[in-house]
């Protein structure tokens, strides 16, 4: 694949000496160093359980908050990365994955919002987030549907976008450099325009060259964001754009369960194996985004909350992997078991996406209880039009792999997809002495679903949420939650039946305790049950069928400290038990839900040291453990075994420089996640070196 242009290299390679030389020579010559910026690790409040700006310790349902300071941390490069730490979520659910981000909440599957507006339709490789854009990332776990309409069972990741702010003029610039030859150009600017304070503007931007993990391919990006506010006296408005372009390829290539997990030593594929075809294997992606956000306080009482978002994407995905799923216990077709049959796989999606949420926001008091009263209709379209590659794939030697370009007859369109959804909702926050909150809501949703050339399917939904939370004192608030979700599923199966939407519900009980606010440390037990779930078709691997219910439970623990000798500790621990209740398989009954691991645990720890009047040094470790996953099917049952992994930070800064290096995968431990009856292995991730230099204005 061809880098996004060949003279950026030497761009690259004049930065480095030049921010170096700078660096040094502010650290002997400049001014003393002032101490180093707060690490925001501990978030007291958040907008996504709740659409207001509620503290967490009045939220009566589990959520979690994760800074960009606490993500740059700990090397993250991508969303998946950024939850590895966070309770409860299976972050690297197939391992590294370049076509989207893929994760699992509670052994279920969430879908991922930006700004409040969702973002992710099912499976559609629009270009993944980038995280130098975002400001935190909140995850709501278990069913929202009541605020947002078209919520997965699993939950919601929200991630939030940097947005101007009205201080002074700041910023930073930086390089990045790492494994797979990562070559990064970053910048983030942005402060007021005006004398008035009245005008705003910020500008991220980033250029990224680099390899990756799967031999041959790149991951090259380019993503552009301008935003700009205006505020007035009762109102504010928020232009945010976005334009991102990758080129990559699958990093996934579907490794042969025979030639991974199952095989001898030394019959095992390196997890960087490229069995695809250079030239014909690419991910090519370009989005395009707008965003307005707008609020309007009437007065002391009434206020309006505004947020549109369209969303323009173009993706062409083309791949070659191995047939594993004809014969999963054995895909070779030698005698030498060396050589297998390939497949040829092309889609390229034409994706527009508008969203819009309008709400009436009411703060009042009924005697002694005040209330926050949210009133509001959204609406969504998403619309996709879509052609898929008429090609036959070519066998391959697998362990010294010479490839042959696949058969390509051509591209065939394929029938467009549309699907709307309005819904109208309210939900009051009663809060009672300052010490109880009781939140009680509900909402009416109106989904189509259009594929061109059959008829649409109409679904109409009522769902609900409770929950009550209390202050016993020193800190310690106790909740009881019940929460629905409804959730429209785009498309048809591989017979042109349309899915029917996924229905959850989830009880919840827990304990929130904060006796400072550099503490924090919450407590969760919860039972989810989902039906109308989509799994793969063990008589059809091409199809996707939706089996029934399944239903999850467990207990999730998760801490937040802060202390003011700069040590910062973050600690998780999840059990998950997500079994299949009701199946038309009788074997299913039962049984753990496929590639979930039951067990998930981490811990991260950093600490800063003054070295003297100029400089700082801050050092972080971490380990994340992942327990074992089960595949069941084809009349087998593959176990993929638990791994745990360490990374580790160094950053020295100096004035207003920042050096960091960050490793993940210390010890470069080789890990699947997960392998599957179906015959094949997803590769986890290798040891990663990353080295920032930034300078901050």
């Amino acid at each position: 694949m061809p880098a996004l242009s060949p003279r950026r290299p030497l761009l690259y390679t004049l930065a480095l000496p030049t921010l170096l030389a700078s660096a040094i020579a502010q650290a002997q010559d400049g001014p003393a160093a002032r101490t180093l910026d707060k690490v925001t690790v501990v978030a007291e409040r958040a907008s996504t359980a709740t659409k207001t700006d509620t503290a967490l310790t009045e939220t009566p349902q589990a959520i979690s908050v994760v800074t960009q300071q606490l993500f740059t941390d700990r090397g993250a490069h991508n969303l998946q990365e950024v939850l590895r730490y966070s309770a409860g979520v299976t972050a690297d659910a197939w391992g590294l994955d370049t076509r989207n981000d893929a994760t699992s909440v509670r052994g279920l599957d969430p879908v991922q919002y930006q700004d409040g507006l969702r973002r992710s339709y099912g499976f559609s490789p629009l270009a993944r987030p980038e995280i130098y854009g975002l400001e935190r990332v909140e995850v709501l776990r278990g069913p929202s549907s009541v605020l947002y309409g078209a919520g997965a069972t699993g939950g919601i990741i929200n991630a939030m976008s940097k947005r101007p702010t009205f201080g002074a003029l700041t910023g930073e610039v930086g390089v990045q450099f790492g494994s797979f030859d990562r070559r990064q150009l970053q910048g983030d600017i942005g402060g007021a325009l005006n004398d008035a304070g009245t005008l705003a503007g910020r500008f991220v931007g980033l250029m990224r060259e680099s390899n990756m993990q799967t031999d041959v391919l790149n991951d090259d990006r380019i993503y552009l964001a301008p935003s700009i506010s205006w505020r007035g006296e009762r109102s504010t408005l928020t232009l945010l754009a976005s334009y991102q372009h990758d080129r990559t390829g699958s990093s996934q290539q579907f490794l042969p369960l025979a030639a991974t997990l199952l095989a001898p030593p030394d019959r095992r594929l390196d997890t960087s194996s490229f069995i695809g075809h250079p030239g014909f294997d690419r991910i090519d992606s370009r989005v395009y985004s707008l965003t307005a956000l707008f609020d309007h306080s009437f007065n002391d009482v009434l206020s309006l909350r505004s947020a549109v978002r369209y969303i323009d994407g173009r993706t062409t995905l083309q791949q070659m992997y191995v047939d594993s799923y004809s014969n999963p216990a054995d895909p070779f077709i030698d005698a030498d078991r060396r050589v297998v049959n390939r497949t040829a796989y092309g889609t390229r999606p034409d994706v527009q996406i508008f969203s819009a949420d309008n709400a009436l926001q009411f703060d009042f008091a009924t005697g002694a209880f005040q209330h926050l009263l949210l009133a509001g209709v959204d609406y969504s379209q998403y619309r996709e039009q879509l052609q898929r590659l008429d090609a036959t794939g070519t066998p391959i030697d697998i362990y010294t792999p010479v490839s042959v370009a696949p058969i390509v007859r051509g591209w065939d369109r394929q029938p467009d997809q549309t699907s709307t959804q309005l819904g109208v909702y309210v939900q009051d926050q009663i809060r009672w002495a300052d010490r109880v909150s009781l939140v009680l809501g509900a909402r009416r949703d109106h989904a189509r679903s259009k594929t061109e050339g059959q008829p649409s399917q109409t679904d109409n939904a009522t769902t609900y949420r409770a929950g009550l939370i209390g202050d016993l004192g020193a800190g310690v608030s106790p909740y009881l939650s019940y929460s629905e979700s409804f959730l429209p599923v785009t498309g048809q199966d591989l017979f042109g039946q349309a899915f029917k939407p996924m229905r959850g519900r989830q009880s919840e009980a827990g304990i929130k305790c904060q006796p400072a606010r550099n503490l924090l440390l919450t407590m969760a037990a919860y039972r989810i049950t989902e039906t109308n779930r989509q799994t793969n078709d063990p008589d059809n691997v091409l199809n996707v069928v939706q089996t029934g219910q399944i239903r999850s439970k467990g207990i999730e623990l998760e801490g937040q400290f802060q202390f003011a000798n700069d040590l910062t500790i973050t600690a998780a621990v999840a059990r998950n038990e997500a079994e299949v209740s009701r199946s038309n398989f009788a074997l299913e009954v039962g049984q753990r839900l496929n590639d979930t691991p039951q067990d998930l645990a981490s811990a991260w720890v950093s600490k800063g040291f003054q070295l003297d009047d100029a400089a700082r040094l801050r050092l972080g470790l971490g380990v994340r453990h992942v327990g074992n996953t089960v595949s069941l099917g084809n009349g087998g049952r593959i176990i993929t075994p638990s791994y745990t992994l360490a990374d580790a930070l160094v950053e020295v800064q100096v004035t207003d420089w920042t050096m960091a290096l960050n490793i993940t995968n210390l010890t470069d431990k080789r890990y699947y996640a997960p392998c599957r009856t179906f015959g094949d292995c997803f590769a986890g991730y290798p040891r990663v070196v990353t080295g920032t230099i930034s300078y901050r204005f």
